[in-house]
């Protein structure tokens, strides 16, 4: 299968060891799937961009200040992952393509100011026809409400596009460095072209074949 995986930015600056997401990947590549990865910028991007913000940077230049954090992120990944992985990062699609086509894993953080890295993994996604987009985020997968703001939140197994975009009106925001899980231009990729998605927390990094195989629960997004 082609899979993409996107890994939040906050996995980057969580302490401790990163081997995990490494292992993962060579376990897919192993059982014969080929993988794309796509970084966030996490914390690291968020002070650039608040730092940017005090100096009165506009939101295009504190997106690509959060695009570039992504990107480095990524560089890191894919020098971890030395030949298993295509050796530059792609800033642009046409770009992850090129890269794409050696046949190797391909890791690739930001594209453009006015998109999210969510919104990345989903085109990557639909260019590759890829059989499953991979979300890993902080929680274990889509809640009824925002779990960190409401502790009565229940974990849902199965949600549409429509009942996502329902919950996360509320609480998310499109300004640099806000993103969480998939703003509205992820939302109409994945639904225009029908990709199916899976939101998993970083605990589950070590067991991504077990949820591909329905042995483990992860929130599965049905496009509508």
């Amino acid at each position: 299968m082609k899979l993409v995986i996107k890994i939040t930015g906050k996995f980057f600056d969580m302490e401790g060891d990163k081997s995990s997401l490494l292992s993962s990947i060579k376990e897919l590549i192993g059982l014969g799937h080929r993988v794309a990865l796509v970084t966030g910028g996490g914390g690291i991007a968020r002070r650039y961009i608040d730092l940017g913000r005090t100096l009165g940077l506009n939101e295009a230049s504190l997106d690509l200040l959060g695009i570039w954090v992504s990107r480095l992120n990524a560089l890191l990944m894919a020098m971890a992952m030395q030949d298993l992985a295509y050796p530059k990062v792609p800033e642009s699609l046409e770009q992850f393509m090129e890269f794409w086509a050696h046949g190797k894993v391909t890791v690739t953080g930001g594209f453009q100011p006015g998109q999210s890295t969510a919104a990345v993994s989903a085109l990557v996604a639909e260019a590759i026809s890829a059989d499953y987009l991979l979300i890993i985020t902080t929680v274990d997968g889509v809640y009824s409400a925002d779990p960190k703001r409401n502790p009565n939140a229940k974990l849902l197994p199965k949600v549409t596009t429509l009942e996502l975009k329902n919950i996360l009106e509320s609480s998310q925001s499109v300004r640099a460095g806000t993103y969480e899980l998939l703003d509205p231009m992820a939302m109409k990729i994945i639904e225009r072209s029908k990709i199916k998605v899976m939101v998993m927390g970083l605990s589950k990094i070590g067991s991504i074949d077990r949820i591909l195989k329905g042995e483990e629960t992860a929130t599965i997004v049905e496009p509508v």
